[in-house]
C-alpha cells in the first residue's frame, strides 16, 4: 500500500492532540460537544501510539457516525490501507464521501485520487470516463486534463469542444503541463476559439518551463517564426536543443534548417552536420549545399553525413561509390563513425580490396573514440591476423593518432 496513505494516517493522528477544541468544534456536529470530540480524538491518538489499530478504528467509527468529518477522513484512510480493519476501498470511499460532503478538503483530495486511480485501472478507456468525471468534479487537475483532451477530440465521449476547453483551462491554471500544451494547440489552431498566437505562446511556454518536451519544440518554433512573441533565434535554438536532446521528432531538421540558413554559424560540429543532414532529408533546399561546402572544407561530420545520404539515397540519388568515397574522406578526417564503416568495408572487401590489417586499424581508431561495437569488431578482425600483421595494424593506428593529434 502506498506510503503516502500511511504517512497521512500517522501524521493526522499524531497531530490530533495539537488540534484545539475550537477547531474540532467547527468541524464537529451539533450532537457532540467540542470537549467530547477532543476527548475521543485524544483516545484515538493514544491507541494509535500503542499500535492498537482495531481500537483506533472503534473510536474513530463512533465519532464518524456522529458526523465528525476529521474522524470520517481518518477512518476512510484506515479502510483504504487495511489498518486495523480489512482493506475495503468501497468502505473507504463511503467515509471519505461523507467527510467531503461536510467540507473536509483532504477527504476531497483523497477521493479524487481514488477515482483517478480507478479510471487508470479500467480495462478499457471508455470505462474509465465515469471515474475521471468524478475526479474532475472534485477539482483534480489530472482528471480535468485527461477529460479535457477527450472532449476536445471526441475520444471515448461525444465531442464537446467547449467542454474540453473549459476542463483544459481548469487543469492548465492548476499547473498541469499536458493541459497547458493542449491549450497552446487550441489557441494556435483556433480550435473552438479565435486563433490567438499570444495565448498559444503563453500556454506552450508554461508547459515548456514545466519540462514537457513537445511544448519545448513548439516554443522553439514560435520564437523562430515570431508567433505570439518577437523573433528570437537564440531562444529558438535553446528550446529546440532541449527538445532534440529529449528525442522530440522533427526538431533536428528545424535546427538543421537554421544552420543551413546561417543562423547557427558552426560548421565544425558533427552534431550540427547531423542536424543539417536531417534538414536535407526533410527537403530543405539550403541543407545539401551547406553539407557540400562543409565537406569541401574537410569537415569530418559533413563528410560522414554526405556519405550516409548517398549510401541510403536520401536527398540525393543513391550512389554506393560516392558514399564510399565520402566515408573514406570522413574516416581520414577523424569521423569515428566513418572509421567503423571503413573497417567493415575492408573486412568484407566491399568496394575496396579485402585487407584485415586496414580493417583492424580503422576499428581500433573507432573503438578508441568509443563507437559502440567497434571494440568487438576489432577483436574479430584480430583473429584473422598473424602476430606480425597485428603489430603492424596497431602501429598504423598509433601513427594515425600521432599525425592527427591536435597541438
Amino acid at each position: 500500500m502506498n506510503m503516502r496513505l500511511i504517512i497521512a494516517v500517522v501524521a493526522g493522528l499524531v497531530l490530533l492532540a495539537a488540534v484545539s477544541w475550537f477547531a474540532l468544534g467547527r468541524l464537529g456536529p451539533a450532537g457532540l460537544s467540542p470537549e467530547e470530540i477532543e476527548a475521543g480524538m485524544a483516545q484515538a491518538e493514544s491507541a494509535y501510539a500503542d499500535t492498537d489499530y482495531p481500537r483506533v478504528v472503534e473510536l474513530l467509527t463512533g465519532l464518524a457516525e456522529n458526523d465528525v468529518p476529521l474522524a470520517q477522513y481518518r477512518l476512510g484512510l484506515m479502510y483504504r490501507i487495511g489498518q486495523g480493519v480489512t482493506a475495503d476501498e468501497d468502505q473507504a470511499v463511503s467515509w471519505l464521501s461523507r467527510a467531503e460532503a461536510l467540507g473536509h478538503p483532504a477527504a476531497r483530495e483523497m477521493l479524487a485520487e481514488i477515482y483517478s486511480e480507478r479510471a487508470e485501472a479500467a480495462p478499457a478507456a471508455a470505462e474509465g470516463v465515469q471515474w475521471y468525471e468524478r475526479a474532475a468534479a472534485l477539482g483534480q487537475a489530472n482528471a480535468q486534463a485527461v477529460l479535457g483532451s477527450y472532449y476536445l477530440t471526441g475520444t471515448e465521449v461525444t465531442q464537446d469542444v467547449s467542454r474540453g476547453i473549459e476542463l483544459l483551462t481548469l487543469a492548465a491554471e492548476a499547473g498541469d503541463i499536458r493541459a497547458q500544451s493542449n491549450l497552446g494547440y487550441v489557441y494556435a489552431s483556433g480550435t473552438g476559439v479565435p486563433a490567438d498566437d499570444a495565448q498559444a505562446f503563453r500556454w506552450y511556454l508554461a508547459a515548456a518551463d514545466g519540462g514537457l518536451v513537445r511544448a519545448q519544440a513548439a516554443v522553439g518554433l514560435f520564437y523562430e517564426m515570431g508567433r505570439g512573441t518577437e523573433v528570437n533565434f537564440p531562444e529558438a535554438i535553446r528550446w529546440y536543443v532541449n527538445a532534440n536532446d529529449a528525442g522530440a521528432p522533427g526538431v533536428s531538421a528545424r535546427l538543421g534548417a537554421l544552420a543551413a540558413s546561417g543562423v547557427i554559424e558552426s560548421q565544425s560540429s558533427a552534431e550540427v552536420a547531423g542536424w543539417v543532414a536531417d534538414a536535407a532529408r526533410a527537403g530543405d533546399a539550403a541543407a545539401l549545399p551547406w553539407l557540400e561546402a562543409a565537406a569541401e572544407a574537410g569537415e569530418a561530420g559533413a563528410l560522414n553525413e554526405l556519405a550516409g545520404l548517398y549510401n541510403d539515397g536520401e536527398a540525393v540519388p543513391q550512389n554506393a561509390v560516392q558514399a564510399l568515397e565520402y566515408y573514406a574522406r570522413a574516416a581520414e578526417a577523424g569521423s569515428a563513425e566513418a572509421q567503423l564503416v571503413m573497417a567493415r568495408h575492408y573486412a568484407t572487401g566491399n568496394g575496396v580490396p579485402q585487407d584485415y590489417v586496414q580493417a583492424h586499424v580503422w576499428a581500433n581508431l573507432a573503438a578508441a573514440a568509443g563507437v559502440e561495437g567497434a571494440a568487438e569488431e576489432r577483436t574479430v578482425f584480430a583473429q584473422f591476423l598473424e602476430p606480425d600483421d597485428l603489430a603492424r595494424a596497431q602501429a598504423r593506428a598509433s601513427e594515425w593518432r600521432a599525425a592527427h593529434r591536435e597541438d
